[in-house]
């Protein structure tokens, strides 16, 4: 027994091991002990086939790394990118800046200066509008949350006030002292119909 099972986990091992170092090879059956060999073909085409699949394997890991890289590149590129463009606008603001201070510039820096005190504005504009927008939006959400929540109270109330109405009893207290419940005083009827005579 403990020969079988000591079998089963050495091959278990070796197939863990197997699928690890050669993806896609086949797996080893501890139940037979002979090799079917003939409806798989030789070993040597057992083994072609293996390193075949082995390298379809590395190729397509190969292709993926390859993509990865190329996208970690595009993005350390265009972040290169924009860090350059921001230094080439920030040196054309600084020499419009100097120009204007000294009355010197000319009809197409002062187009481009128009242009990017426009776009700032622009910018500045919506920004506050965003402000505003957000400050609405925080208002609709307190205003349902308020709404929501007192709904919710008014429901519970109610449902609370339903459980204690149909809790009381349908009829009054017909208690009287001295008698045991359910019997009536001497000289008085069970029925109500007496009462009103």
């Amino acid at each position: 027994m403990s020969s079988a099972s000591a079998k089963a986990q050495a091959t278990a091992a070796v197939n863990n091991v197997l699928s690890l170092v050669l993806p896609g090879s086949a797996k080893i059956d501890h139940n037979s002990t002979k090799r079917q060999n003939n409806s798989k073909g030789s070993k040597a085409q057992l083994i072609n086939a293996n390193l075949k699949k082995a390298v379809r394997v590395r190729e397509r890991d190969a292709h993926s790394i390859k993509k990865r890289e190329q996208r970690n590149r595009r993005k350390l590129q265009r972040a290169r990118q924009l860090a350059e463009d921001k230094v080439d606008q920030q040196a054309k603001l600084d020499i419009l800046r100097k120009h204007r201070e000294e009355d010197s510039l000319t009809a197409k820096e002062r187009k481009f200066l128009n242009k990017v005190i426009n776009k700032n504005v622009r910018d500045l504009k919506s920004w506050d509008v965003d402000a505003e927008e957000l400050h609405e939006l925080q208002e609709s959400v307190l205003r349902n949350t308020s709404q929501r929540s007192s709904l919710q109270k008014r429901k519970r109330k109610q449902r609370r006030d339903d459980f204690d109405e149909s809790k009381k009893p349908v009829s009054g207290d017909h208690r009287y002292p001295g008698l045991t419940p359910g019997l009536a005083p001497v000289g008085l009827s069970d029925e109500e119909d007496s009462d009103e005579e």
